[in-house]
């Protein structure tokens, strides 16, 4: 088998496995592709015209998440129209594709919501904490993971108005051509169980 053979192989193992490290560019054929709540495919990473893609993870009973849900679809609506891709994940088990949408259309919520039970998304991103938000440049190198802004100081200590946009920076830089390396912040809100993660590998 020659190596390029292999090389498509090994990929193709990874992606079946959700594995692909996070940082590296996947080939063609291990690109990610998953299933929104209302049924479309996304290949984020697929499209040319992607200049970023960005995941943030929710929860329905999170107060602190519910809170920004209105920042997040001004996000949405402001950074779709110039090539970033930005998807709404649900990393816990309790929440059902009826649940979700029943969510969404509460606290109006726009952009495509995802479903996360097995963790693979929210694995690729390290989430964890709801809200967090994670940004993918169009390799599929993570550069950004944490807080929206600085809204929260700390759970229960909320400012009259952020300081800091550290998602919105983000994008701005990355879309300006800036050179950007991996920046982590601390995201403020509820953890994500990964309780049952680990009793499914015992």
């Amino acid at each position: 088998m020659n190596s390029q053979r292999q090389i498509a192989l090994y990929a193709a193992l990874l992606a079946l496995a959700g594995a692909w490290p996070v940082g590296l560019t996947a080939p063609a054929k291990a690109k990610l592709v998953f299933t929104d709540i209302k049924g479309k495919n996304h290949t984020p990473f697929a499209s040319a015209k992607t200049k970023a893609v960005v995941f943030v993870f929710l929860l329905r009973d999170c107060p602190v998440s519910n809170v920004y849900s209105p920042e997040i679809t001004r996000i949405h609506r402001e950074y779709s129209k110039k090539g970033v891709a930005l998807y709404l994940v649900h990393p816990d088990r309790d929440t059902d594709t009826k649940s979700a949408l029943a969510h969404a259309s509460e606290y109006k919520l726009t952009a495509p919501v995802v479903l996360d039970h097995g963790h693979k998304l929210t694995r690729r991103a390290e989430a964890q904490v709801t809200p967090e938000a994670a940004v993918f440049d169009a390799k599929g190198r993570l550069i950004y993971r944490g807080r929206i802004d600085d809204l929260y100081a700390d759970f229960g200590k909320k400012r009259a108005r952020p300081t800091r946009h550290d998602l919105r920076d983000t994008l701005d830089a990355l879309l300006a051509g800036k050179r950007l390396t991996k920046r982590t912040t601390k995201a403020v809100g509820c953890y994500i169980d990964f309780s049952n993660d680990k009793k499914k590998n015992e």
